[in-house]
């Protein structure tokens, strides 16, 4: 019988935010089918501060987010890692060698840390702030000015319809236009004027889209309402005329050193004036009259995905499916190789959540692993690595993409070295081992037919894995046995031996039997 800490641990959820200008905690417990926010840690880290031209990051801002994380650890530990998920944005995209920094950041925190992408952190966002919103028919904007980036969404009730990602935030904006600390009309309207032209693109869409509310979150926009308030110059929402009321204050400042306004907190003084410009921006190109302030952002969505793919309402799923059906996938095949590949790697992993993660991806790679088909057979797991590298992929973030496309990318054919460097180091011996069962399973699946394929047993010691068949089904199926053995030189390249029992007429232990271990 668990005792009372362990449930409680067990009913505790986490997400963290490594934002470009703060890093975020949240700590939730699940309570009768809801969350309930029981912690909240804001640090203002300005990570995108940090970072110069090339992308490399200022040690004493490195040493800054380091120690921030170490706090937030501190926080963590007792909740499950399951139930733990981490997320940066735009500067660690931006980020030269950020697998370097996440070695550090990791410890420091002591889970994986996932870099998404600027549409993923937008359909996150929106995720977040839906939760706050009674009722779910009409179409909403969802804006979201963060220190590197700005995310615009069009949704209705949890569905995403529309998502961009733009490369302008508080930081970024008040980096690029106001670099000295003066203020002036002229450098306001210059930083107005550069963000709407990053909306130059989406803006007819999003205006004939169309959406009932317009809703904003985060540092910016809610400093801005909190301003207006204090000020009289609005109530609940932020209007079109309060925000204007509210930059010609702030203009009245010569510099940033001087900017005093009621209810401006010191941690958002420093970057507010380009936050400011960029909002003003959204106003002017989508022709905003009136903003509702929502209290939740990018944690909240990324807990609220977290439970998601607890539950088995895996947006993930949902995008691979879509994959296959835009390239015209064998739903056949892929079927035979996901259930061959995912038994393989039974037989070489223990029990628990790692192996349910590996599984999982390891699926959507089989599932995935022939979209190239669509462009050209020759080299057509070139293709397939392609499509899933480069494309938007709803659910993932960049390590899981990155991870997927390497997976279809090597399923056949040459095996470098090098596959996994583009990978953090901890995704390194998960990415070999699921290589080896997916190309496996398609070596034996090589003739699209059920009835053709074996019985299969794996007994892995270290880096040396013996696959036993039949001896009967080795006699009848001789250029499967060629393939096998030509795979075997393949796989030296993945640090891995593969040893072929062909004569054996079978094992005497039941292929449910856990062999492996790692």
């Amino acid at each position: 019988m668990k005792n009372d800490h362990a449930t409680e641990s067990e009913a505790t959820y986490a997400a963290v935010d490594l934002g470009s200008n703060s890093f975020h905690l949240v700590v939730a417990r699940r309570e009768h089918g809801e969350l309930r926010f029981i912690d909240r840690i804001r640090e203002m880290v300005r990570l995108a501060g940090g970072l110069d031209a090339s992308g490399r990051l200022d040690p004493e801002v490195q040493s800054r987010a380091l120690e921030c994380l170490a706090r937030f650890g501190q926080r963590l530990r007792g909740i499950p890692n399951i139930n733990i998920r981490a997320v940066g944005t735009q500067s660690l995209r931006r980020m030269r060698n950020s697998n370097a920094f996440l070695m550090i950041a990791e410890t420091a925190l002591g889970c994986p840390v996932d870099i998404i992408g600027g549409r993923e952190e937008a359909r996150l966002v929106y995720l977040g702030v839906s939760q706050g919103v009674a009722g779910h028919d009409e179409q909403r904007l969802v804006i979201d000015i963060g220190g590197g980036s700005t995310e615009l969404v069009i949704g209705a009730g949890l569905e995403s319809l529309e998502m961009e990602s733009l490369q302008v935030g508080c930081v970024s904006s008040t980096q690029w236009y106001f670099d000295d600390g003066r203020i002036s009309p002229e450098r306001f309207m210059r930083a107005q004027q550069a963000a709407m032209a990053e909306m130059q693109e989406l803006q007819a869409r999003y205006r004939r889209r169309g959406w009932q509310t317009a809703i904003g979150s985060s540092g910016t926009i809610r400093a801005a309402a909190r301003i207006c308030v204090e000020r009289g110059y609005a109530e609940e929402q932020l209007t079109r005329a309060a925000l204007d009321r509210l930059i010609d204050d702030a203009l009245q400042f010569e510099s940033i050193d001087t900017l005093k306004l009621s209810g401006l907190s010191k941690r958002r003084h420093a970057v507010f004036i380009g936050g400011l410009a960029v909002l003003k921006a959204c106003f002017e190109a989508l022709a905003i009259e009136q903003l509702q302030i929502s209290p939740y952002a990018l944690r909240e969505g990324v807990l609220h995905d977290l439970l998601g793919r607890q539950e088995h309402r895996d947006p993930r799923a949902k995008t691979v499916r879509a994959f296959m059906a835009r390239y015209g996938v064998s739903t056949a095949q892929a079927a035979r190789v996901r259930t061959l590949a995912t038994r393989v790697l039974a037989q070489l992993t223990p029990p628990g959540p790692r192996r349910d993660m590996l599984s999982e991806l390891l699926a959507w790679a089989a599932d995935l692993h022939e979209t190239g088909l669509g462009i050209s057979h020759s080299h057509y797991q070139r293709h397939s690595g392609y499509l899933i590298r480069e494309s938007d992929m709803a659910g993932f973030s960049q390590q899981e993409q990155l991870f997927l496309a390497n997976l279809v990318r090597y399923h056949r054919r040459e095996l470098p070295e090098n596959f996994a460097e583009e990978l953090p180091p901890r995704l390194h011996e998960p990415l070999r081992l699921c290589l080896f069962a997916l190309r496996l399973a398609c070596i034996l699946c090589r003739t699209r037919d059920d009835r053709a394929l074996p019985e299969i047993f794996l007994q892995r010691e270290e880096q040396a894995v013996q696959l036993r068949l039949d001896a009967s089904w080795v006699m009848s199926h001789p250029l499967t046995v060629t393939d096998l053995e030509q795979e075997q030189r393949q796989l030296r390249a993945a640090g891995l031996h593969l040893d072929l029992a062909l004569e054996m007429a079978g094992p005497t232990v039941a292929p449910e039997r856990q062999l492996a271990h790692d």
